[in-house]
Order: C-alpha cells, then structure tokens, then sequence
C-alpha cells in the first residue's frame, strides 16, 4: 500500500517499503440482520395468556410491535444507505457507491479506477477524487450521482502539475479549495466547473527563521469564515522532514486572503499534508479548534507530540493548554510512546477517533500493530477499541456516519478485511461488510 504517507517515511528511514498488495477478505460472514422470528414467536406468546390478562396482553404486545417495527425500520435504513467507497488495490484504488450490505467482490468490479495516493469524498450531489501520480501530478475529477449510482466518467477534472495535491476542502456550493502541497499555493475552485477562481501564495509564509524550505500546506478545518490551515514548514525535502514547531496559517474564506499565520514551540509541525479526509484538526462545540502534532512519529530528536487548540474568536494558540497523549495512561500503562497517524473524525463532545501506534520494527510498514481509540481532549484521555490490531495505512477510512451517531472503519487483520461500526454512544462495534478483494480505504457517507 505505497500512499504518500510510505513515501515520506521511507525517505525519512532510507529503507525500502514493501506494498501492501491485495490483502485477502476475511471468510468469517458479515453480521447477520435480526430476524422477523422473534417478533412472530413474541406474538404467539402473547395470544396464549389468559383471559383475564387480555388488556395487560395487548398493551404489551403493542408495545413490542412498536420496538420491533422501530428496530426493522433501523435496519432498513441502515440497508438502504448508500456510500462512496474506496478499495486499496496495490497501486490503485477503486471508488464507486454502494451499500455496505451488498457483496463487496461484487460491486467492486463497476468501480471507477484511480491513483491509491488522495483523497475521496461526496459533497452536493457529486463524488470527487483527486489523486497523484508517482510524478507527483495531480488530477480532480467530479462524477455525477444520479439515482444513486456514480458516472462512469468525469463530469469535470482539473489538473495540478508537480504540487502532490492530494487534499481538498469545501466551503459552499460555489467555492472548494485544492491544496498544492509542494507548490506553496492553496487554490480555489468553483465546485461544478472545476475552474481556478483564485490562488493563495503561501511563499512569503515560508519559516525560515527555523530552516524551513517550504510552506508544505496540509490538514485544514473550517469555522465560519475561517480556514485553519496547517503548515507543515519542510527543513528537509531529501528526507520530507517537517518543522519543529507548530504553523497554522488562518485564511478568510470569503477574500482568500492569509489574514495571519500563528505558531506555537510547544509542539512540532501539527497536521500532515497527506491528511487526506482533512480530519486531524477540528472545531469542537464551543468553536475551539484543536490541532495534533505526531512529532514526526518519534524519528526526529527533540520534536514533541502532542494537542494543542486555538479558542474561538482567539487568533493565537491557547498558551496554557496542552494535551500530550504520549503522557497519558493506556493500554493498562501510565506513559506509552505511540503516536496518532495523521487522519480521524471528530465524534462531539471532545472526543476524537484516531488511529494509535508506533513504528518499532520500521523495516516493517505492514505488521498489525496499531489500534482505533478514542481519544478524550477534554479529560485527556485515551480508549482502545475492542478490534485487533492492524496495518497503519487505514486513518484515510475513518469517516462520521451521516447521523452522527457511528463510526466507519475499515480494518484488516491476518484473518481479512472488512468495514466496522462504532455506535458512539454504547461504545460496541460490529461488522458491517466483509471485505474479500483488496482493503477498505474510503467509507464516506452519502449526505446532502
């Protein structure tokens, strides 16, 4: 699975990455749904009270009738729910809309075909990839949905030469944003069209008061007419390392004007310019936004990991708040050296799904090592999820249903792939897709 994210760390290590290829599907069956049967045999226990009982009878098989009708309608829903979903396959990903109970080696062949290094995502009717090639070009394309299904072909594209763009924000139905990673511009778009509305030069935001080459722009995150945008600061392309402390750059929407790039020594270079849901920062209820810092995944001495915020209506980082998870209790150990991949999805309530580990054999990109959690800003906490480890090239497909109320997954172990659940609110996660031809990717909602 060579996404960018290999990339830079086999650049940073010197060592040779060996692709994930088609990570086999798993032969264990999807969850089965809950059958009809159980309120049949609900009902006929019912008819066999006695008379005298006939009210209490009827009050509670009406009131089991509505609880099975409510579950059924669940169910329904759940079944009916459409996703753009993407499947790694060695150097390739296959997107394409589907449910998640259908057979996924089925529906994966109509898929559409694309570069395995960008991003995926549904916004207004349309589904948009834009993706890299090893020449670091990049290409936008918009499909059509119509009844459901996805074109065959793009509607619109939108070329970016030798900036690795890889990652896209959108404002509203007339403005979206590419960000050209190694170009040192974020560009504006009309949605529909594809065609540049503007160019925001980040050139001049270069940090190289601390040795940076470049502005490297990558995770961002809206608030009103705000972008936060994090800038990765390079100090060196040889071996993509990012800088040593925290850059965000603060861009009005409406102008596409930088009003104000902020930093911060307390942490290194927060976000990553291959965070390519552009998930790992957010905007909590309160509308502070929060920024992570992984520290270069522990390779580069004397980075720091860790949290850091910018209150709402601040324009500067919170100077006495931190939250550094490498000093926080987990996995039954007061301290851990892990670190979050870049990627995940805000859930409310200050808490953040992430994906936890380390690189302890880094001549090994594909053990099964690293773990979901939910990770607490608030109390400053971390949660493992009850799911086996596995590869660190899954934070791209760690999407918030629709609802609001779950998590997607897409997750794969020595017994197979497949894309789980996570109900937020009970904490249980279940299996919602078998995953047999390559490996999940993308899980993204469909929502308009």
């Amino acid at each position: 699975m060579k996404s960018y994210k290999s990339l830079i760390l086999t650049a940073a290590l010197g060592l040779m990455l060996a692709g994930c290829g088609d990570d086999s599907g798993s032969n264990a069956p999807a969850d089965e749904p809950k059958s009809s049967s159980s309120s049949e045999k609900t009902a006929k226990s019912s008819s066999s009270v006695k008379k005298e009982n006939k009210s209490s009878s009827s009050s509670a098989k009406s009131s089991s009738s509505a609880k099975s009708s409510s579950s059924s309608k669940e169910e329904k829903k759940s079944e009916d729910q459409k996703y753009v979903l993407s499947f790694m396959m060695e150097t390739s990903q296959y997107v394409g809309i589907a449910s998640l109970s259908d057979d996924q080696s089925k529906v994966v062949k109509n898929f559409v075909e694309a570069t395995n290094s960008g991003s995926v995502m549904y916004f207004n009717g349309s589904v948009y990839v834009l993706a890299a090639d090893n020449a670091m070009n990049s290409t936008l394309s918009r499909y059509e949905v119509k009844d459901g299904k996805m074109a065959d072909k793009a509607t619109a594209t939108a070329k970016f030469t030798g900036t690795q763009s890889i990652a896209m924000k959108f404002v509203d139905k007339n403005k979206m944003y590419v960000e050209q990673a190694l170009g040192d511009v974020i560009t504006a778009l009309d949605p529909t069209t594809l065609k540049e509305t503007a160019n925001i030069d980040l050139s001049s935001y270069i940090d190289e008061e601390n040795g940076a080459l470049s502005t490297v722009p990558g995770s961002a995150v809206i608030s009103g007419d705000k972008m936060y945008v994090c800038l990765n600061q390079f100090v060196d392309f040889t071996n993509m390392i990012a800088g040593p402390r925290a850059s965000v750059a603060i861009i009005n929407t409406k102008t596409d004007k930088v009003e104000k790039v902020v930093y911060s020594d307390k942490v290194s270079a927060v976000g990553g310019m291959d965070d390519m849901n552009g998930t790992a920062s957010f905007v909590d209820e309160k509308g502070d936004v929060y920024f992570y810092s992984n520290a270069s995944y522990g390779f580069v001495e004397g980075y720091k990991e860790g949290w850091v915020r910018i209150k709402k209506g601040e324009s500067e980082f919170d100077k006495d708040w931190i939250f550094r998870m490498n000093e926080a209790e987990y996995d039954g150990k007061k301290t851990n050296d892990n670190h979050l991949m870049v990627g995940g999805t805000y859930m409310g309530d200050g808490k953040f799904m992430g994906f936890f580990g380390n690189f302890e054999d880094p001549t090994n990109f594909n053990n099964y090592e690293w773990y979901f959690v939910v990770v607490d800003v608030y109390k400053k906490t971390i949660k493992k999820l009850d799911l086996s480890p596995t590869i660190p090239w899954f934070a791209p497909s760690i999407h918030l249903d629709a609802d609001g109320k779950s998590v997607l997954l897409g997750h794969a172990d020595s017994k197979g792939g497949a894309i789980y659940r996570y109900d937020i609110a009970s904490g249980k996660v279940k299996k919602e897709m078998s995953v047999k031809t390559g490996t999940a990717y993308y899980i993204v909602p469909i929502k308009d």
